[in-house]
């Protein structure tokens, strides 16, 4: 599921170098500062995306998103028709292989994950949108091969496939997104690209199993989404124009390696170099780890936990992702772009009335918004897990489906709250790419161990113990976080 990233740093396109913006700089620094000088004497130069651009690639997260939910739930229940005689009702001979096979594959594709985001920086960098066709040929590869799998009735092939899966997972996929979004026209303009990107994902998220549930079969949905990627790409490839973006063009005009070859092997390891340069973003790049080790095998864990105590089928699997994406899709719609409108209608009436006020009053007033968009991302990150971190132990005693459904429910109130935990990791580091790429990273570490914490033992120990794991992860998060927003303060 999905998580995704929000900044106040300020892009001015019209100049040829990035500016700290002064209202956040009084958070960070001890000593007071103004805008640099070098702002009134910058040239102005184009956009490195022009927006029209970056809007033609906002349809791609509601496509990427509905092909990924199409075969959600039946990748998961594509193992079982390969292992159980019964896929709907496994046996207790074939559960153990069942279990284990999930997590296999979970752990491969979060594995592959982490090597990816070394290797498409330099696209997502240099050339984002060239990386976002990368992405949806990786994923149609990796669902094209779990078909072939399913076929064969071989689980070793279905399996591999998972390669490609981590190598275009949503993780990077969100990655890629705001490495576009973030050559906005505007710092305001990249918060409500991300804010409408989350929703178009979360609304492809929520209607996929729906549209699943009248195919003919659960491998249909693999040819579905196979060709969605593909119209997608052809998409891209028709309407979007191939953006290259040079060092000058970095929104923090930070020199990109990746072009060098004798440089490139480095960008493995430069996520993590770049995140122990920053010391700011160590705390939130480790609250995203732990978040990702509750939230990369949470919906996997629900379903098999609801497979084989509630005996669910695909279809009705399905519904635990339509309910999630529902909820989460409504509350970040209100949140991200609803909530946000109400606010600046109010703003302007008030600053109608003072539009002759002072330079110094309006860098006030700018300073201000900045400190409360800062305090707004962390309450709001706060909030989202603490709905997870209260809901996650109920799992473990539901008594039927229809009870673990409302429980879907309530945990998916927290399923955006990577976004607001990645918008306060980029307010406040001094590299907004670098960190991109590290939250990434840590996201991929999350995912890896997650399979390897819950998939190890799910088949071991009660669900009552898994679902408590699951919220004690949520709760180093929340931790984290408040030890970040405590120390800059």
């Amino acid at each position: 599921m999905p998580g995704y990233a929000l900044t106040s740093d300020h892009w001015h396109p019209d100049t040829m170098e990035v500016v700290s913006v002064p209202e956040t700089d009084p958070l960070l620094a001890t000593g007071p500062t103004d805008v640099p000088p070098s702002v009134s004497g910058s040239l102005p130069r184009t956009p490195a995306i022009s927006p029209k651009a970056i809007r033609l690639v906002l349809p791609v997260a509601f496509t990427a998103a509905f092909a990924i939910a199409a075969t959600s739930a039946t990748t998961v229940y594509a193992y079982a028709a390969i292992l159980c005689d019964n896929p709907n009702q496994c046996e207790d001979r074939d559960r153990s292989s069942y279990t284990a096979a999930v997590a296999l594959a979970s752990f491969i594709a979060n594995a592959t994950g982490i090597v990816a985001v070394g290797f498409l920086r330099q696209w997502a960098e240099l050339r984002p949108t060239s990386g976002l066709c990368l992405w949806l040929a990786g994923r149609a590869l990796g669902v094209g091969i779990l078909f072939v799998g399913v076929t064969l009735r071989s689980i070793s092939v279905a399996i591999a496939g998972r390669l490609f899966d981590g190598l275009a997972s949503d993780n990077i996929l969100h990655y890629i997104l705001a490495a576009i979004y973030v050559h906005g026209p505007s710092a305001g303009s990249f918060s409500q690209l991300m804010g409408t990107s989350l929703a178009l994902y979360m609304i492809g998220m929520s209607i996929s199993p729906a549209f699943v549930s009248i195919l003919p079969s659960f491998t249909a949905s693999f040819i579905a989404a196979i060709a969605i990627l593909g119209l997608s790409l052809l998409y891209l490839v028709a309407f979007v124009p191939v953006a290259r973006i040079d060092d000058q063009q970095q929104p923090n005009n930070v020199e990109c390696h990746g072009a060098n070859p004798r440089e490139s092997w480095k960008d493995y390891f430069r996520p993590i170099t770049n995140l122990a340069k920053d010391r700011r973003a160590i705390l939130p790049a480790v609250a995203v780890f732990f978040y990702n080790c509750t939230q990369a095998y949470l919906f996997p864990l629900i379903m098999v936990y609801a497979a084989l105590s509630f005996n669910a089928t695909s279809k009705e699997n399905g519904y635990i992702i339509s309910l999630a994406a529902t909820t989460s899709s409504i509350y970040l719609l209100f949140v991200s772009v609803v909530l946000p409108k109400i606010k600046r209608s109010g703003k302007q009436q008030h600053e109608s009335t003072h539009a002759n006020g002072a330079d110094e009053e309006s860098a006030t007033a700018l300073a201000s918004r900045s400190a409360s968009g800062l305090r707004s991302d962390v309450i709001s990150a706060l909030v989202s897990m603490s709905a997870q971190l209260i809901t996650l132990p109920l799992f473990g005693v539901a008594d039927s489906l229809t009870t673990l459904y409302g429980l879907v429910v309530l945990v998916a109130l927290g399923l955006g709250a990577p976004s607001y935990i990645k918008s306060h990791a980029v307010a406040v580091s001094l590299d907004k790419n670098s960190t991109l790429a590290s939250l990434t990273v840590l996201e991929s570490l999350g995912g890896l161990v997650s399979p390897i914490v819950m998939g190890a033992f799910q088949n071991k120990v009660s669900s009552k113990a898994m679902f408590a794991a699951s919220s004690s992860f949520v709760g180093s998060a929340v931790v984290c976080i408040l030890l970040s927003w405590s120390s800059i303060r």
